[in-house]
């Protein structure tokens, strides 16, 4: 293949999806596996989250496969803690990451997956796209409308309250992330909160035992996508894990109003129940999509950009995807959720690489 040399498989991320399929690699007898990351360090984009982050997830539920989160003073792990662990992860099983490695573009030349780096090209039989659907921030039309009288800033630019200016600040968005800084912001300013609706809030813990543990023994973590819980979970709005928020809206310290952001005008946003707001600030909690400009694969992507896959496995021999929501199930994009899915990952490219030995051997 134009004399160049193949590596087995190219792993594109270094985060959960993408280690957790590295792991499962080395279990199946494939040692020729290269993970490449876009930034300069292992769980570099944990470091660049805000101050305050902890996981969702209690430190039992944050493992990835083979390697238990360790103890801590806090039931969940902060993003400091998430990040430093991915990098003891690496180094326990000697994987092989190449970081500051962003890849340009994916394409196919002569049988062979060809991945452009800063570093020169790699050539791969297969490729797993674990970069997940978090790659660039997600942010309304209705932003380009705001004067620059309001200062916006969406969740992933944001690091602490001393950020975001003195006066009104909007919170938009209704997920857990919106509740978080909703709630650390109200400490110095008047906040609302804009959600499409009001989210369920669930209790961190029930009967003295985390939500999380109830969750996986009623089924309802592993439920399979198109399951009856797993399509009555997906049609639900997104829950918020501990009530806190709840009650500061009940209290008078936040106000929430149960309407979607629909357009701005000048320095006034306006949601979809006629409401009117004038804020300093707008800080977008609206959420990530999937980065996939990159790949140049005939057939890979759908027309909107979002991978062609049955649970991960694209129609093209040798491409893969990992770390997707709701790509087999209910938790396939949490870190815990990342071992069944990266498993069957691994044992499908060691079936097609083991298939394809005796042509390799006779070229």
């Amino acid at each position: 293949m134009n004399g160049q040399p193949v590596v087995d498989v190219l792993v594109v991320g270094a985060g959960q999806a993408g280690l957790g399929t590295a792991h499962w690699l080395g279990r199946a007898g494939i040692d020729d596996v290269l993970v490449v990351e876009a930034a300069d360090a292992v769980g570099q984009v944990w470091r660049d989250r805000w101050e305050s982050l902890q996981l969702f997830t209690p430190r039992r539920f944050s493992s990835l496969p083979g390697m238990p989160f360790p103890p801590g003073p806090t039931a969940t792990p902060s993003r400091l803690e998430m990040a430093d662990y991915l990098a003891a992860y690496v180094a326990r099983y000697g994987l092989s990451v190449r970081t500051a490695a962003p890849v340009r573009l994916l394409a196919l030349d002569d049988g062979a997956f060809v991945a452009q780096l800063p570093q020169g090209a790699v050539r791969a039989r297969h490729v797993v796209v674990a970069t997940g659907a978090y790659g660039r921030p997600r942010v309304p039309a209705a932003a380009d409308d705001l004067d620059g009288s309001v200062h916006q800033l969406h969740s992933s630019s944001y690091r602490r309250p001393g950020d975001v200016p003195e006066g009104p600040v909007l919170v938009v968005g209704g997920g857990n992330s919106a509740a978080q800084l909703a709630l650390e912001l109200a400490g110095r300013h008047e906040v609302t909160v804009a959600a499409p609706v009001v989210p369920p809030f669930l209790p961190e813990r029930l009967l003295g035992v985390s939500i999380y543990w109830w969750l996986l023994l009623s089924g309802v973590l592993n439920a399979g996508t198109g399951t009856p819980v797993g399509r009555f979970v997906r049609s639900r709005p997104e829950a918020v894990l501990g009530r806190q928020l709840r009650r500061a809206v009940r209290a008078g310290a936040v106000r929430l109003h149960a309407s979607p952001v629909v357009a701005a005008d000048g320095p006034r946003v306006c949601l979809a129940d006629g409401t009117s707001l004038r804020p300093r600030s707008v800080l977008w909690c609206t959420g990530f999509e999937s980065d996939t400009a990159w790949i140049d694969v005939p057939g890979a992507l759908a027309d909107d950009g979002s991978p062609r896959h049955e649970k991960g496995a694209s129609p093209l021999p040798g491409l893969h995807w990992m770390g997707l929501p709701w790509q087999t199930r209910v938790n396939s994009s949490l870190i815990d959720g990342v071992d069944r899915d990266a498993r069957r990952t691994a044992r499908r490219i060691a079936a097609a690489l083991r298939a394809d030995a005796p042509l390799r051997r006779a070229d």
